[in-house]
């Protein structure tokens, strides 16, 4: 899947946390493409040809698509855990209403996990998204729970959303308030709104952190998750990443780059294999830039800017990449 990257989002990518895209664009089970079950019969959650479309948002690749009554329930986990506010962000479409859950409550379907992940585990499940049928024929509510314990209870949004309609849906998930909102089709690229609707009903301790994301088929004959689609899934400590037009960062890489020291006082080196000139840009979280300069096997003079933590943008031979750089 070819992705392109704009500088808007390369400071919100390479500063955040927790950061991952799913966009499903292997083949075959879940579980040889870095998810782990974790309850119900193995291999039976697989990725499905073609993608989900929604206007804003470049994607492409495939999807993965429950099927009512299966049972597997999986994770995949964080490269780095959060441990303060989570956001995912996912398109998501439910093709039919055929065994979905008709009751008040409903049955999630996804949600963050806590850790630690093991064979039958994928820790404390919070930040959880429903479904249930809608009211109207061929229509489903969605709704958003914070986590387990004491009269828990999803909050639903007061709206029968179409079939075969794919949706946008954003979850934040703040630990220190134990507070999960949901966001249906926000505007793709911009700032954080009010979300469509926020839960702190579970009254189970929230966790320390954040370490996978979770997806869940709830089995039974009639009251399930349905066939609901999954696509574009993306997981950070930040709105920006989650809601940016652009899935991830595509970069090409500079064979053997070396940034250092990190962190840097008065001088900073880069080097590389081929050695040839490069294109160095310091850039600060504000997306200005407080440096820009050429170097061959030279240091890079940092003394002049302010402490702080930084992007530094590194260009060699046609070749992009950029680190994160703390000076002190």
């Amino acid at each position: 899947m070819k992705k392109i990257y704009t500088l808007s989002l390369l400071l919100a990518c390479t500063l955040s946390f927790g950061q991952l895209t799913e966009d499903f664009s292997g083949t075959g089970f879940l579980t040889a493409n870095g998810w782990a079950n974790h309850n119900g019969l193995t291999n039976q959650l697989s990725i499905t040809s073609g993608s989900l479309s929604y206007a804003g948002i470049s994607n492409s690749g495939n999807k993965v698509s429950f099927v009512a009554a299966n049972t597997e329930d999986v994770h995949k986990l964080l490269p780095t855990a959060i441990t303060t506010v989570a956001y995912y962000s996912a398109i998501v479409n439910m093709p039919n209403t055929t065994n979905l859950i008709a009751t008040a409550t409903g049955e999630y379907s996804i949600s963050f996990g806590s850790g630690p992940s093991t064979a039958t585990s994928a820790g404390s499940l919070n930040g959880r998204i429903y479904f249930k049928a809608g009211a109207a024929p061929n229509t489903f509510n969605i709704g958003i729970l914070n986590g387990s314990g004491g009269t828990a209870a999803p909050t639903f949004v007061a709206t029968d959303f179409a079939i075969n309609t794919p949706l946008f849906l954003v979850v934040k998930y703040v630990l220190a308030s134990n507070t999960a909102s949901l966001f249906v089709n926000p505007s793709v690229g911009a700032v954080e709104p009010a979300g469509s609707v926020t839960n702190n009903t579970g009254t189970t301790a929230a966790p320390t952190q954040i370490a996978n994301i979770a997806l869940r088929q709830a089995g039974s004959t009639v009251n399930t998750t349905g066939n609901v689609e999954f696509d574009a899934i993306r997981v950070a400590d930040n709105w920006a990443y989650v809601t940016g037009a652009t899935l991830s960062i595509k970069q090409n890489s500079i064979s053997g780059l070396r940034v250092y020291p990190n962190p840097a006082k008065n001088n900073l080196f880069i080097s590389s294999d081929n050695n040839e000139v490069k294109q160095v840009e310091v850039y600060n979280v504000l997306g200005k830039v407080v440096l820009n300069t050429k170097v061959t096997n030279a240091p890079v003079n940092i003394s002049a800017i302010a402490a702080g933590v930084y992007v530094v943008k590194i260009t060699e031979a046609g070749k992009t990449a950029t680190r994160k750089l703390v000076i002190e």
